[in-house]
């Protein structure tokens, strides 16, 4: 999960995601006083342009990824719920975190990474991923 969330962050403060695809190049910059009523723009969703939708789904991926490794396997309830909650926690980090490093924070992408979450949640959940510890509760699984 560290890995992975290692992962994350460093797409997420360098300051040109496709420069990082295109030619393995990251840059990072701080920027201490950026305008983050930026976190409220809602007028610049394009549904009709592919690297739009390209980051949106990779947002949606990302966590997903993230949800499942935090959760699968887990031995309770308690950690499940535990995992859930960090990565819901490191969305809304990371989605905070983007525009002191030169990138466009928007709450509209929190809910769609949190959309990843809960369906990485919903299948682990329905599928047994969550299994509670033999020794102690006998062999339940939910």
């Amino acid at each position: 999960m560290v890995l992975w969330g290692v992962v994350i962050l460093v797409c997420v403060c360098t300051v040109n995601f496709q420069q990082l695809l295109d030619h393995g190049t990251m840059v990072f910059q701080l920027n201490k006083h950026p305008n983050l009523s930026d976190y409220l723009i809602v007028n610049d969703i394009k549904l009709h342009s592919r690297i739009y939708v390209t980051q949106k789904i990779g947002h949606f991926s990302c966590f997903f990824v993230f949800t499942l490794i935090a959760t699968i396997g887990v031995r309770s309830k308690t950690a499940f719920r535990r995992g859930v909650l960090i990565a819901v926690g490191y969305a809304v980090f990371t989605e905070l975190l983007q525009p002191f490093f030169g990138r466009d924070g928007r709450i509209v992408d929190m809910f769609i990474d949190s959309a990843g979450i809960v369906l990485a949640a919903t299948i682990v959940r329905l599928t047994g991923g969550v299994k509670r510890d033999s020794s102690r509760y006998g062999r339940m699984y939910y």
